[in-house]
């Protein structure tokens, strides 16, 4: 891949990209504003915008947003501060409630290199559980299951998560858009 920065705070997204894309990549660490609203791609705009500003370089940024289904689709890009103020539990009790489990994960990686921004999706559709599961991954992995599967993205291995992610599907079609 050319050369281009992951912008992230979160180290564990920048090991999971690198182990997907088989490259070491350049890791910038900024704290970037986290827009609040239910436009994904508009999020991903500020923020690459935002993080150019400070870099000035060819840069890639990743959002994800969770769509569960008995809430209309509710939290989408608000999935990290809603489910740390309802709790994963709360999340799954709510699915009980309603005896709809379906969720959707979606990923956009956002590139920019000071003249065009180009976005690309990743989406993976599965189940939510009776109750969280499973202590591996991090933020909403104990309560997604892959369709096609038992365990949760949290009880899985390494191994077996990486080829389920929505990050694979978006990281792949980046790649691809890099080396043409």
């Amino acid at each position: 891949m050319k050369n281009v920065a992951f912008v992230t705070g979160n180290i564990n997204k920048v090991r999971e990209a690198e182990r997907i894309l088989g490259v070491a990549l350049e890791h910038v660490h900024i704290d970037l504003d986290e827009l609040q609203g239910l436009d994904p791609i508009g999020i991903a705009d500020h923020k690459v915008h935002q993080a150019w500003d400070k870099i000035g370089k060819p840069l890639f940024v990743l959002d994800q947003s969770l769509y569960i289904k008995c809430l209309n689709d509710f939290p989408g890009p608000l999935i990290k501060w809603f489910w740390e103020s309802v709790t994963l539990l709360k999340i799954c009790k709510i699915a009980e409630t309603f005896n709809d489990y379906e969720i959707r994960t979606e990923i956009i990686i956002t590139y920019y290199d000071g003249i065009e921004v180009r976005h690309f999706r990743g989406e993976v559709f599965g189940t939510i559980p009776s109750e969280p599961r499973g202590d591996k991954g991090c933020g909403c992995d104990p309560i997604f299951i892959p369709s096609g599967h038992e365990k949760t993205y949290g009880e899985m291995t390494v191994e077996e998560v990486i080829p389920l992610r929505s990050h694979k599907i978006a990281l792949e079609k980046l790649r691809y858009f890099l080396e043409e």
